[in-house]
């Protein structure tokens, strides 16, 4: 009995042995939770902000909402080192602006949870170095000097400068100082022209006596232009390119728009201006490198249209489709003249046009495009068949300013639904002539992401009694593109236009005003918003509502757009509110309210651009909108709602 309990203990013992052995293991590999950055706070600043300080140093918390995620542990490694390194950071900052006895200390302290640790850093910025008086200086002769100090651009530099008396002397603006000097004296026609800051420094009384020295050289003139990489456009055409002419004075923005010109030219896909090596006198020669683009080319594209020309289901699945194919030729009669033609087909459209553009008239500035076309049209309300010329004057006077004035001329075949189908359609032959004047402003602007444009129009056709119908239309188009965040753009667009005289009463239903659409008021389809018509069958039964458009028109269009790449690259979505009216006359300006659409959509950066599905609701149709007659509904819950696919920003 004895000996089993002993056996019994012994057992005991071993498992319990066991059982601590295990534990002390797994304290042993347990290991302690690795230090985060949890906040970073800075103490003792009353020159910058916290928010400025702490975008130079590289140690940062974890966002809000990862904070939320605590049991993930968030933050970045906390790491000794690199906190001092962002103190050496901060100092050099305040340095730079003019604090040469900042100190900068830290201290690392433990929050809620031992891995959760702030870092401070304790500034004391101590009186900064200010500016006792400015010199200039400027190395040249007299003659030169005098033309210098008699630009007002210099002197408004000059004036300027962030370097004053009693400010502070902030080695920081050194090399934009310097660049605003250099920049304005190569514009005046000195190439070689450098700039230097001196300043003598007393410690002591915290004071810096400011030198700015230039040393303009010589004033040049360009002598020669020199090309490289030519292979089918004559050289003396990418040298009447430039727009630079022999003997004239050298300058830095011409040399810039020089650069522009060129590669803005249809046949060469890469230009570089440059200023070879040479002697510093006063002439000067530049060298022009370009690569050409293929003299022919075939361009063949493929797209889906919208919904909203299916009325037999699948039947009609064909009309979904659109092609288009283009040959171009880039050197006719080889002086860098462009030729193409293009084709588009589908079901609705059918174009076949061509261009013929001269790329230099007067200048570089200027071109001149003639383009013949024939097309044939199926709208909801009506059918055209129509074919004529267009030729364009094209002046652009900056990268941001650009003009046309146009002609047109046109053969049209109207073909007119009738609002009873017992009845025989309504033919119309009729001829356009007509003048348009266009411009286009844009600034600061990059589509999609940030500034402004407008582009006005003007028409007036029958001005000389040439064309069938005599009127004149005025509109403008207005957008502007702020960025909130990085990944967020609220872009807005105000569109109107109006056709304010007509001699005749009334005008075709081709020439009329429509809005609508996927790139317009997107709760509705293309040209369906304003006033409309019923269709009516030969049984007298009601079909469908069609527009007939009218002779004013407004629109507006709100759109945030977020950059969603943190979950798929390139992928995006998008919230809108589009309003607009179409109004039969001006008098109907006040009795027909605005309609609105709201809705949202999905974007895709596709290497052919932006692929765009939206989805909207219309807030306040009409029983034409709902396709509700004498009180009847035919419609369905979709006639509520407008669907769009499309390639490219709805503006």
């Amino acid at each position: 009995m004895v000996t089993t309990n002993l056996k019994l203990l012994m057992h005991l013992a071993s498992l319990l042995g066991v059982f601590l052995l295990v534990s002390i293991q797994a304290v042993a590999q347990e290991e302690p939770d690795p230090p985060k950055v949890w906040s970073v706070k800075i103490e003792g600043n009353h020159t910058f902000e916290a928010l400025v300080i702490k975008d130079v140093i590289s140690n940062e918390p974890p966002s809000p909402f990862k904070k939320l995620l605590f049991w993930r542990h968030p933050g970045m490694l906390l790491n000794e080192n690199e906190v001092r390194r962002d103190a050496i950071r901060i100092e050099r900052f305040y340095q730079r602006r003019g604090f040469d006895d900042v100190i900068v200390n830290y201290r690392i302290e433990t929050l809620s949870k031992e891995w959760r640790k702030s870092v401070i850093f304790e500034i004391t910025e101590n009186a900064p170095i200010r500016i006792k008086n400015v010199n200039f200086e400027i190395s040249t002769s007299s003659e030169d000097r005098a033309l210098i100090t008699s630009d007002e651009d210099f002197t408004e530099i000059r004036e300027k400068l962030p370097y004053r008396a009693g400010q502070r002397y902030e080695t920081i603006n050194k090399s934009e100082i310097e660049g605003k000097l250099v920049g304005r004296l190569r514009n005046l026609g000195y190439p070689y022209a450098t700039s230097q800051v001196k300043a003598e420094i007393d410690s002591t009384s915290k004071s810096a006596n400011v030198t700015l020295i230039t040393n303009p050289g010589p004033r040049a003139r360009f002598d020669s232009v020199l090309v490289e990489g030519e292979e089918n456009l004559a050289e003396k055409y990418i040298i009447r390119e430039t727009g630079i002419q022999l003997n004239e004075v050298f300058s830095e923005n011409k040399l810039r728009e020089a650069q522009r010109e060129v590669f803005s030219h249809h046949m060469l896909r890469f230009a570089l201006i440059n200023i070879p090596e040479q002697p510093r006198d006063s002439t000067i020669n530049v060298k022009v490198r370009v690569k050409e683009t293929p003299l022919r080319t075939i361009q063949l594209q493929f797209g889906v249209g919208n919904l909203t020309r299916i009325d037999d289901g699948w039947a009609d699945f064909y009309k979904l489709f659109r092609g288009q194919v283009s040959w171009t030729h880039r050197n006719v009669r080889e002086r860098g003249e462009r030729f193409t033609v293009t084709a588009n087909a589908s079901a609705i459209e059918q174009r076949l046009g061509a261009n013929y553009l001269f790329p230099y008239v007067y200048n570089t500035k200027t071109s001149v495009i003639l383009s013949p076309f024939f097309e044939h049209k199926l709208e909801p309300a009506y059918e055209i068949v129509r074919g004529g010329m267009t030729n364009s004057f094209v002046y652009q006077y900056s990268s941001n300013l650009t003009g046309t004035i146009s002609y047109e001329f046109s053969l049209n075949n109207e073909v007119t639904r009738n609002s009873q189908e017992s009845l025989p359609d309504s033919i119309q032959a009729y001829n356009v002539s007509s003048f348009n004047l266009n411009a286009f402003y844009a600034r600061s602007f990059q589509r999609g992401k940030r500034g402004w444009s407008f582009q006005p129009f003007w028409e007036l056709s029958g001005l000389f009694g040439e064309s069938t119908f005599s009127f004149q239309e005025l509109g403008m188009d207005t957008r502007k593109f702020t960025s909130l965040t990085d990944n967020i753009v609220f872009a807005k667009r105000i569109d109107f236009a109006g056709i304010y005289y007509a001699k005749q009463d009334s005008l075709p239903s081709d020439v009329r005003i429509y809005s609508g659409g996927t790139n317009s008021v997107r709760g509705w389809n293309r040209q369906e918003l304003g006033p409309k018509r019923p269709i009516i069958s030969q049984q007298g039964e009601f079909q469908q509502f069609v527009p007939v458009g009218g002779r004013g028109m407004f629109s507006f269009n709100t759109e945030f757009r977020f950059q969603l790449d943190q979950l798929i690259r390139g992928f995006g979505v998008a919230t809108f509110l589009d309003g607009g009216q179409v109004w039969r006359n001006f008098s109907d300006i006040g009795t027909t309210p605005l309609q609105f659409g709201v809705g949202g959509g999905l974007r895709y950066q596709s290497p052919i651009g932006p692929i765009r599905i939206d989805l909207a609701y219309k807030i306040n149709p009409t029983n034409e909108d709902l396709q509700i007659y004498q009180g009847q509904n035919y419609g369905s819950a979709w006639d509520r709602w407008g669907l769009h696919f499309s390639i490219g920003q709805a503006f």
